[in-house]
């Protein structure tokens, strides 16, 4: 088994976490009726504890493989502050999917790569208004809502500006009254992403420096991987 125990692939497979490569898995945990369960609290659950688990035993970069089409808005911002929270340096690869909440967590890292093919959506998603509920209780949560697709506008105008200066949140709000879909070269251009990956070594950590580094990095990838400077 070379360099690996079987218990850093019990933790993969089981928790999504292997620590001996400061690695975490970020996909759906379940499914519904055969369909992805998506963001949600078990997603949410595993994630904190082997991100945190993982901060907490050293100060080295943390890598995450991600791969969700969306979900809950709430858990998936709980993901995103604990990412920001993290004393280590995290780069997230994102896979075949970085939709909807997923191209909002993929925005906490540090470093944002997304694999050839990948698919990266940004779009206003859903009010969230519980089923029957009163006539008072759906304007309190349409009143929610539009507070969070600001803070949802903000999240992604902080990277996008580091690619267009000219970017504004207004603009950013009309791109998300659709679902506005981007190629992985598109979401490095936008700002959405800092580079593409072909390879593992594409998306690996860089021990010169200490950084995550792009093999061959866009203008616009640099600037955005360079710009909080971790």
């Amino acid at each position: 088994m070379g360099r690996y125990t079987k218990d850093d692939l019990d933790r993969y497979f089981d928790y999504n976490v292997f620590p001996s490569k400061r690695l975490l898995y970020l996909g759906s945990r379940s499914d519904v009726d055969g369909s992805e369960s998506g963001v949600n609290y078990e997603m949410f659950d595993c994630f904190l504890k082997g991100i945190t688990y993982l901060d907490s035993i050293a100060n080295a970069p943390i890598t995450v493989h991600m791969n969700t089409d969306g979900g809950d808005w709430y858990h998936g911002m709980a993901m995103f502050r604990a990412i920001r929270a993290c004393r280590s340096h995290v780069a997230v690869t994102a896979w075949g999917y970085a939709c909807s909440m997923g191209s909002v967590i993929l925005q906490a890292a540090d470093t944002r790569i997304v694999a050839r093919n990948c698919v990266v959506m940004i779009h206003d998603g859903t009010g969230g208004i519980p089923p029957g509920a009163g006539a008072k209780t759906e304007e309190a949560w349409a009143e929610q809502s539009k507070k969070t697709r600001i803070e949802m506008y903000q999240i992604y105008l902080e990277r996008m500006k580091a690619a267009d200066p000219r970017m504004t949140l207004r603009r950013v709000e009309e791109m998300c009254s659709h679902d506005r879909i981007f190629s992985p070269e598109e979401a490095v251009e936008a700002g959405l992403a800092d580079w593409v990956m072909d390879t593992f070594e594409d998306a690996g950590y860089q021990a010169d420096g200490g950084k995550y580094d792009p093999p061959t990095a866009t203008k616009a990838g640099a600037k955005a991987a360079k710009r909080r400077g971790r």
